[in-house]
């Protein structure tokens, strides 16, 4: 933690005029929950009792930011857990798919109609060759 700076600096020259152009920017952020020594020295001053008033209150701030980090924490993990879930079931529904087109397929055969059975087939081909196509494309994509 501490104090993060940071410059931005832009120097632009235009035409032949000679006009230009200069921007300079400077974000300072302090993200410590205490002040600095001196200002904490010029506190005091005021009001010798507002240094453990400050102390107490960075300690209750930094729980609070622990307990916001926990609960990110939770809410991705359970996330990414529902995102397995649902890809677990989603597997477990294909491949149960895929072996009920490719049963009729089978008993198609066996009842004496073939074009009944290719058909089947085909269909279940084209699932699983499209799955892992499709698979393949959101991968090369991201």
């Amino acid at each position: 933690m501490g104090k993060q700076t940071l410059r931005n600096r832009e120097t632009q020259v235009s035409t032949n005029d000679g006009m230009g152009k200069q921007i300079e920017q400077t974000f300072t952020v302090d993200d410590n929950c205490l002040p600095s020594a001196q200002e904490l020295e010029a506190y005091k001053q005021i009001d010798p009792q507002i240094v453990q008033y400050l102390i107490d209150a960075s300690v209750n701030e930094q729980k609070h930011r622990h307990q916001i980090e926990d609960a990110k924490l939770k809410m991705i993990a359970k996330s990414d857990k529902m995102a397995s879930h649902i890809n677990s079931l989603g597997m477990f529904y294909a491949f149960l798919c895929v072996v009920v087109i490719f049963s009729v397929a089978a008993l198609a055969l066996y009842l004496d109609k073939p074009w009944f059975a290719g058909i089947f087939s085909l269909t279940g081909l084209v699932s699983v060759v499209s799955a892992f196509t499709n698979t393949q494309n959101k991968k090369t994509k991201e």
